[in-house]
């Protein structure tokens, strides 16, 4: 074994640890992290936000993010597959409509709803941060891969909600929608993610969006599909439904969201430093 591989052994001896708790992992997630940055003045930085990473977490940020971004076109897919062919196109332009519309809204105000720590900001909702941006070299990192990866999030718990909407809903008002579906999603977020979020306080703990995205889409996908009620009597009188637009369309969208969910689990680490990329092997 030639020196290179003795001196790198026993670095990684040196820094081999236990695998962490149940507890430590959930200061891994992107929202509750601990407070460790030592050249940043904690009044400018998000709450929750871990500002000590490499360019080695960036990196596994930023892929992860672009990773479950492909899941817009998985939800795409498959939404336009298994409806009628006529109505695929429509929903194609929904889903790009979550990430342009529901993007701009949470560059203009959805993270500072998440993680603003602003005067005025409190257990409930966060303030400040708004309008995303820095020139400030010692925060520009974290700040933006930060905002990346929950933007991400944000986009995917709207998506979630087009299928239960799919070939019910004018694109104007898919619009309007995406809107204001984002403040919805920023609240919850500040509550289990931010540092000061009342349910963070409590003990609660969300690794992967299990709550603020999942359970939030799908609670706003059923109140929107109460909202748009049955079509009874629509297909009776010899009437027939339509069939599937595309199956194959169908099971490739399904492939992409099986991927796009291995980038929401392990991309939830936010970093691979550190034992944190135990965890995302796991």
């Amino acid at each position: 074994m030639d020196n290179y591989s003795l001196k790198l052994l026993r670095s990684e001896v040196i820094a081999s640890e236990d695998y962490p708790t149940a507890a430590e992992n959930s200061s891994f997630r992107n929202g509750t992290q601990q407070t460790l940055l030592n050249n940043v003045d904690s009044s400018q930085r998000p709450h929750g936000v871990d500002v000590e990473m490499s360019w080695d977490d960036a990196t596994w940020i930023l892929t992860s993010s672009f990773i479950i971004f492909t899941m817009q076109s998985g939800f795409g897919l498959l939404e336009s597959g298994v409806a009628a062919s006529k109505n695929e196109v429509n929903i194609m332009v929904k889903n790009v409509v979550d990430v342009i519309f529901g993007g701009i809204s949470y560059w203009i105000f959805g993270y500072g709803l998440s993680f603003g720590m602003s005067p005025g900001t409190n257990a409930f909702v966060g303030v400040g941060h708004f309008f995303v941006d820095s020139t400030d070299p010692s925060e520009i990192g974290w700040l933006f891969s930060h905002f990346i990866f929950n933007l991400s999030f944000a986009t995917t718990a709207t998506t979630i909600v087009s299928g239960a909407m799919a070939e019910r809903t004018k694109l104007s008002a898919y619009i309007l929608f995406s809107f204001i579906n984002t403040i919805i999603f920023c609240f919850p977020v500040h509550w289990i993610w931010a540092s000061n979020g009342f349910l963070r306080k409590l003990g609660a703990v969300d690794i992967a969006g299990a709550s603020t995205v999942h359970l939030v889409g799908g609670t706003v996908g059923l109140v929107s599909t109460l909202m748009l009620k049955p079509r009874i009597g629509r297909f009776e009188n010899g009437s027939r439904e339509p069939p599937m637009g595309c199956p194959t369309n169908a099971l490739l969208g399904m492939f992409m969201l099986w991927w796009g969910w291995l980038g929401f689990n392990c991309g939830s680490t936010f970093g691979i430093s550190g034992n944190k990329w135990k965890l995302a092997a796991r």
